[in-house]
């Protein structure tokens, strides 16, 4: 598998007004014109590879959405940063910490634009013969689910819990190129844009090689087929379905929610298997796939991985500019059990600390899996089913499922399912950014957090981000 490349083309002046409260103030990261790239297949190959290359930004999924301040609002680190600090204590208004949210709705917003861009230019190709219908309809069809999936995102950063504020005001929504700022949508109308556009994206996919020949990843550096090749790093038709399912449950959606989950698991699971035990544990195995790459569904390329992980998590940073995790929280999150798969691949107790380990540089620097940020896991779709099934014993039998793929012990008939549910995304989402969403979904008045000596510890969260000053000085 090789890194993903962008080209920079031309640029689009329409997209470059900021200064005018007509428009929305952000930048595009690539400016094009329809001249330049969308005559040219190749060209419209590198402008959608350039959407996913701002989606593995820090300010998106490299870092702020998976790491590092989407963990920090989950209590997941420890550190005397001052920023990370600020931000774990939802000083949302303070200085350090209001440019922190500010990047990441520029960052996302500048990736909505561009991939309205795209989307409008993959239309106008397909009409002049550019492309063909079933390259146009996938590549159309994963701009689409990345617009839907970063306006998810922002909707759940920055949008009300849907359970008491469904109605309350959330985010604009953009599905047009041209930059004209939009009324902002309750929570209610926005989801339901985030699921119109993953509709349409499911439908649009419909023919994603993925469905008959798997996520078919290459050995690293190998040369892979655009349309077909490492499916696992695009927002393919199985990721579209999981992002339908996370999205339905946001919106207590609970049926489709369950539907959507299910059919993810009944049909990409032969595409997705279990990562093996010896890929961790086996004999002489030097090089532990600690991302249990064979079950992420979407990940992005994440070519700072390495880098950030010598900058937050090495073990040899002091508390002042490292993250890592409080011994006594870290025990009481895995319930003293150190032989779950997740804890003995990931954590290294350490004198004062716990460190994390999972995106430490690995060994072999030909793994194909190297640098894939997850961002969307087979397990979490049997975490849905279970939550969402009518029937308790069944939601246990799923759990089960992932349980004895982390070398843990079945769950009894005793087991109280929703407490179960909660220890999974606790462990099981680590540095990949969900936890805080499953807190904020579910409402959960206290959070365990690791800034305290003594287990257990509690902070009461503020879940509702509020838009950024150049959003709200725009209206």
């Amino acid at each position: 598998m090789r890194p993903i490349k962008f080209l920079l083309i031309g640029f689009l002046p329409l997209l470059f007004l900021g200064s005018c409260k007509k428009y929305l103030n952000v930048q595009p990261v690539g400016k094009y014109t329809g001249p330049e790239v969308f005559s040219n297949e190749y060209a419209i190959n590198q402008a959608l590879y350039g959407l996913y290359n701002n989606m593995a930004t820090d300010s998106l999924y490299g870092a702020a959405l998976s790491t590092t301040t989407i963990e920090m609002l989950a209590q997941q680190w420890y550190t005397q940063s001052i920023i990370y600090g600020d931000i774990a204590q939802y000083l949302y208004t303070n200085s350090l910490v209001e440019p922190a949210f500010e990047r990441i709705w520029q960052t996302a917003y500048a990736g909505i634009l561009n991939a309205n861009v795209i989307i409008q230019g993959i239309d106008g190709a397909m009409t002049s013969g550019v492309v063909n219908a079933a390259s146009g309809n996938e590549m159309k069809g994963e701009a689409i689910a990345i617009r839907a999936m970063l306006h998810f995102d922002l909707l759940r950063i920055f949008g009300p819990v849907m359970s008491t504020g469904a109605g309350s005001p959330a985010i604009p929504y953009y599905t047009r190129p041209d930059g004209h700022t939009q009324p902002v949508l309750t929570g209610t109308e926005a989801l339901d844009s985030v699921l119109a556009d993953l509709k349409q994206a499911e439908s649009l996919l419909s023919a994603d090689p993925i469905i008959t020949g798997g996520p078919n990843i290459a050995a690293y550096g190998a040369a892979t087929d655009f349309y077909a090749g490492a499916r696992n790093q695009r927002l393919n038709y199985y990721a579209v379905k999981a992002l339908m399912a996370r999205a339905y449950l946001w919106g207590g959606l609970n049926s489709a929610a369950h539907d959507s989950a299910l059919a993810v698991i009944n049909n990409a699971s032969p595409g997705f298997p279990w990562l093996p035990d010896g890929d961790i544990f086996g004999s002489g195995v030097g090089n532990p796939n600690r991302i249990f790459s064979t079950e992420v569904l979407f990940g992005v390329y994440n070519k700072e991985m390495y880098t950030n992980y010598n900058s937050l998590f090495l073990p040899s940073l002091s508390a002042v500019t490292g993250l890592f995790q409080n011994k006594n929280t870290l025990a009481g999150t895995f319930g003293n059990n150190e032989d779950d798969y997740r804890y003995l691949s990931t954590w290294q107790n350490g004198v004062s600390y716990t460190y994390f380990y999972k995106y430490a540089p690995p060994a072999d620097l030909t793994s194909n899996w190297q640098y894939v940020q997850p961002l969307i896991r087979k397990s979490e779709m049997y975490y849905i089913v279970a939550e969402t099934d009518p029937d308790p014993a069944v939601g246990i039998a799923y759990m089960d499922t992932v349980l004895q793929h982390r070398g843990l012990q079945v769950l009894g008939p005793a087991a109280v399912l929703s407490a179960e549910i909660k220890k999974e995304y606790q462990k099981e989402f680590m540095g990949e950014g969900q936890l805080f969403f499953y807190y904020k979904r579910t409402n959960a008045a206290a959070l365990p957090s690791p800034f305290a000596i003594y287990y257990p510890y509690t902070v009461t969260p503020v879940y509702q981000v509020p838009l950024p000053l150049s959003e709200t000085s725009l209206r």
